[in-house]
């Protein structure tokens, strides 16, 4: 099986780099964009199969972001984990409620970013592809 392909939307250049080599390193494919617009351009093109998303960028911010993505009949199956180092008292629920499938804060510990990853994933090909049962 191909490697799962992960697109990570932050403005944070050095952390996109280091989350990159991070989760090479548990074997996704991964590609950065460092704002919200290059970041739609990278989905268009990239094809990814998760979406990691910061909120916090100037421009367009990442609710706007996943706003687009969840209205685009294209996008909107992907999942969307939020990536943030701002705890909101509300962001987890308000990024579930907007389509996101999940919140990770920053600081994370690599292995839980990729084990979110992979439950995200598992989860997504569930859908697309149900299992049936005799």
């Amino acid at each position: 099986m191909a490697a799962a392909k992960v697109l990570i939307i932050d403005d944070e250049k050095l952390l996109v780099k280091s989350t990159c080599m991070a989760l090479a390193h548990y074997g996704f494919e991964v590609k950065g964009a460092l704002d919200g617009e290059e970041g739609l351009g990278a989905v268009r093109e990239y094809k990814p199969d998760v979406i990691l998303l910061d909120i916090m960028m100037p421009g367009m911010d990442g609710w706007q972001v996943l706003e687009k993505l969840k209205q685009n009949p294209d996008t909107k199956h992907i999942p969307v984990v939020i990536f943030t180092a701002r705890e909101y008292s509300n962001g987890k629920a308000l990024g579930l409620k907007n389509g996101a499938a999940d919140y990770v804060a920053k600081p994370f510990e690599p292995q839980e970013l990729a084990a979110i990853l992979d439950k995200q994933l598992k989860s997504s090909r569930e859908t697309i592809n149900p299992q049936s049962t005799p």
